[in-house]
């Protein structure tokens, strides 16, 4: 039996999802996680502690996680015992054995009122002690092995005396803006943050609070917000669990602009000013639409239009769209799923990586009956709420952006032309080699910490073994003496891609074992991995070693590295599964077309007189 059930996931995914609603799909949830104990299934652990009455919200993370095909059993702590239960080695929550533990504190607990003359020194000294207490709780967390998060704190609505309130440092609203600003700086990549200070304050203050529940039950905020909450924990939990969406697909007519194209033409088309409030709204649309393409997300089109005619509409002079900000363009007329599937294939993702926004209600409902890994948007008929209805589902929210998200839609027009080349039957090594690839493959730098985490968590198809290691493990392996962690990063004559690959390897008894080996979809085919492969056996030749050993944990989504071993030359290693060999001498037999810099210091050996802490815990699950 498959769990969690699909039409409770189905339930869940329904934009008119209520309260009530929730509360009754998390009873079903608990009595499938205890039928998947009985049959020897094993729910992820979370545990949840904090300075409120927790109850809802336990069924909420329960819920947005059944939302995302995973069933948990979410574990209490004792009510008011945040700092204890996580400090404490003896607590339930820490020996339950956790692979996430929650934390929900509660301002009145960590931020009592101050007389409003407060020197401002004691308003900071107050802040540190807060951050230091929040810091060690974190620190007992993660050596237990577990994944940390933590929802930031809401100032409260009332005003007091008005804008006088925020030019106060002693006031609780200036105060609690000003510590989560601390935490989030001083966690950096160890925690993952539920941003509900941002949540209330887009729903209000003053509506986010419930006084009387909160005075009789300890609430932490209105009941009618808790799908609200559920799905920006479900926004958190796609980062955590290494399924984040990645592209966003849209149609056209009525999606992009007004009206259709192929009738009114693109001189007929809603989209500008002079089309009234209608065409301004289209407007808005798009500008928030590349908004979020220069931060990272992928747009792709999956159209029922002539494409000829549909491309007339991305050269609107009212818009700010063209064709070539969009990664996929797939404008045909059979059904909307063979089309998403296209635009998965070309662009190189899961259908899990997608979401469909789609003014059609008949294709959103065949999209979610076909392919029910596709997230689906219902935008409504206002164009002037596409943004809210779109922002609702926080399909695309992550806890940080790098400089690779910058410049993800550069890189992928660069894919473009290498599939096109190849489609066209162009010779690849002539063209591959008219890329002008540069790159510099060596040992990664703590400044890297962030990126790298991010691959570890986002990568699934060139993905050798899927170990999903944290900043915090990356850091371990990166001070070892017998290990290291190497980066690649790539230019060619099209973009800067950034840091695409990682590869994390450890040396023991002349054998140098691949622990984690990453590369981006965006750079596949381009012999990236002949150029990483060559940098790890210079390492190993200079520590002696002799001989590279890898291993391939199959998954339903890294199929295209099942082969990657032997056609690199690698060899079946007697008596151990999905495990290869490859003996090294010199010369080594890889050739790349990626030009890299001979200062890049990619063979240093690190420090032997360095510290060597204990390999890190293994991953969460």
């Amino acid at each position: 039996m498959a769990w969690p059930d699909a039409a409770i996931r189905r339930a869940l995914h329904d934009p008119a999802l209520d309260a009530a609603g929730l509360c009754a799909q998390a009873s079903r949830l608990a009595q499938e996680a205890a039928q998947a104990e009985g049959a020897g299934a094993t729910p992820l652990r979370i545990g949840l502690a904090g300075d409120m009455t927790l109850d809802f919200v336990a069924q909420a993370v329960a819920c947005a996680a059944a939302a995302e095909g995973d069933l948990v059993r979410v574990h209490l702590a004792p009510f008011g015992a945040l700092a204890q239960a996580c400090l404490d080695p003896a607590s339930a929550l820490r020996r339950m054995g956790a692979q996430v533990v929650v934390l929900v504190p509660a301002v009145e607990a960590w931020l009592p009122p101050l007389p409003p003359d407060t020197p401002a020194g004691e308003v900071d000294a107050e802040r540190q002690r807060v951050v230091s207490t929040f810091s060690a709780m974190w620190d007992a967390l993660l050596a237990d092995g577990c994944r940390v998060v933590q929802q930031t704190l809401v100032p409260p609505s009332a005003a007091g005396r008005g804008l006088a309130e925020r030019r106060l440092a002693s006031s609780v609203g200036s105060r609690v803006r000003a510590l989560n600003d601390a935490l989030l700086e001083a966690a950096g990549p160890r925690v993952a943050w539920v941003d509900a200070q941002q949540l209330a304050e887009r729903v209000g203050l003053a509506q986010w609070e419930a006084p009387a529940l909160r005075a009789h039950a300890r609430l932490p905020f209105h009941l009618r917000h808790l799908p609200a909450w559920m799905r920006l924990f479900q926004g958190v939990w796609r980062g955590l669990v290494g399924r984040p969406r990645k592209v966003l697909v849209l149609d056209l007519d009525d999606t992009l602009w007004g009206g259709t194209i192929g009738d009114a033409g693109v001189e007929g088309i809603a989209l500008g000013p002079d089309h009234g409030a209608r065409g301004e709204a289209f407007a808005q649309w798009q500008a928030y639409l590349r908004h979020l393409a220069e931060r990272g997300v992928i747009l792709a089109v999956c159209s029922k239009n002539d494409p000829a005619i549909a491309v007339t509409g991305l050269a609107h002079p009212a818009g700010c769209l063209r064709q070539a900000d969009f990664a996929a363009f797939e404008c045909s007329w059979s059904d909307k799923a063979q089309g998403l599937r296209r635009v998965a294939a070309e662009i190189g993702v899961g259908l899990d990586a997608l979401v469909l926004a789609d003014d059609n209600p008949a294709e959103r409902a065949w999209v979610r009956e076909a392919l029910p890994e596709v997230g689906v948007v219902d935008l409504g008929t206002d164009p002037a709420g596409f943004i809210a209805r779109l922002e609702a589902g926080h399909w695309f929210d992550q806890q940080i952006c790098t400089a690779e998200d910058f410049g993800r839609a550069r890189s992928y027009a660069g894919r473009a032309h290498l599939q096109a080349a190849q489609a066209a039957g162009t010779d690849l090594e002539a063209f591959l080699a008219g890329l002008a690839m540069r790159g510099r493959c060596a040992p990664a730098q703590p400044g890297q910490l962030d990126r790298l985490a991010q691959m570890e968590l986002k990568t699934s198809q060139f993905n050798l073994m899927t170990p999903r290691l944290t900043a915090t493990q990356l850091a371990a392996w990166m001070a070892r003496d017998d290990a290291v962690v190497l980066t690649l990063q790539l230019a060619d004559r099209f973009a800067d891609h950034g840091l695409v690959g990682s590869l994390v390897a450890c040396e023991a008894g002349g054998t140098v074992r691949i622990v984690s080996w990453l590369l981006s979809c965006r750079v596949f085919g381009r012999t990236a991995e002949a150029c990483m492969l060559q940098t790890l056996a210079t390492w190993a030749l200079r520590r002696g070693a002799r001989a590279l050993v890898g291993t391939y944990a199959p998954t339903d989504r890294n199929a295209v590295v099942a082969d990657l071993y032997p056609r690199m030359g690698f060899v079946a290693e007697p008596g151990v599964a999905h495990a290869w060999r490859f003996e090294l001498a010199s010369p080594l037999p890889w050739t790349t077309h990626i030009e890299t810099d001979a200062d890049a210091g990619a063979t240093r050996v690190p420090d032997p007189a360095a510290a060597r802490p204990p390999p890190p815990p293994p991953a969460a699950a």
